[in-house]
């Protein structure tokens, strides 16, 4: 079974977005695949129940049934430890480790998406987002700005996530300009200069994912 563990730089880089980018990539393909955001705070009440706005995101690509799409749907918009702890829920990882098994049984190919950046706590300081990733044994796909200061944030991401043995696949860089500028241009040769992990996809600025033409650098998916 292939998959990804896709994580960012911060909350709101764009990790929800290129999840579906890589899902609809993959479907493209005919690859049975499918995504899955196992903790979501800041959960969205439509239609007379809370819903969980990434696995809409998911929905525009394949059909993700909500008890499929998410473990742990969380009201409050705030780290997942503390969103849990205002719901009164107790987040226990062996339960996203089994629906990550039920999962796998069914497809081919699993994109997990992690909640903000790699050390976001989900239960405590004892069990972060670098704990999850761990436990699912996927390699790191980390989503990165191609805009200033992401230098420094790509570089700290991935040195984080070697210290806790990660294998890290590539990264891709969110929101460049049409063309790229010189600036952005750096930013990858300078970030793959420093972690000597690939660059593996660009996504220009856009608003429509659906109208997104992703570069790809490496065919991430054989």
């Amino acid at each position: 079974m292939k998959g990804f563990f896709i994580t960012g730089t911060d909350t709101d880089v764009g990790k929800t977005f290129v999840t579906a980018c890589m899902l609809r990539t993959l479907t493209d393909k005919r690859i049975r695949a499918t995504a899955y955001k196992p903790v979501q705070s800041g959960a969205q009440w439509r239609d007379g129940k809370w819903v969980a706005p990434d696995v809409d995101m998911y929905r525009k690509v394949i059909n993700v049934a909500d008890e499929d799409g998410c473990t742990y749907l969380l009201k409050t918009p705030c780290s997942p430890h503390l969103a849990a702890k205002i719901d009164g829920v107790t987040i226990e990882p062996d339960r996203i480790l089994l629906h990550m098994r039920r999962l796998q049984q069914t497809h081919d190919f699993v994109l997990v998406e992690g909640a903000g950046g790699i050390a976001v706590p989900l239960v405590d300081e004892s069990f972060l987002v670098a704990h999850l990733a761990q436990l699912l044994s996927l390699p790191l796909i980390i989503v990165a700005r191609a805009s200033v200061g992401t230098i420094n944030h790509t570089v700290l991401t991935v040195q984080y996530a070697k210290s806790f043995g990660l294998q890290i696949a590539g990264i891709i860089m969110n929101g460049f300009s049409t063309p790229k500028n010189e600036i952005e241009q750096e930013n990858i040769r300078m970030i793959e200069a420093m972690t000597n992990i690939p660059v593996i996809g660009e996504i220009p600025h856009m608003t429509n994912f659906l109208r997104c033409e992703i570069v790809w650098r490496k065919e991430w998916w054989q």
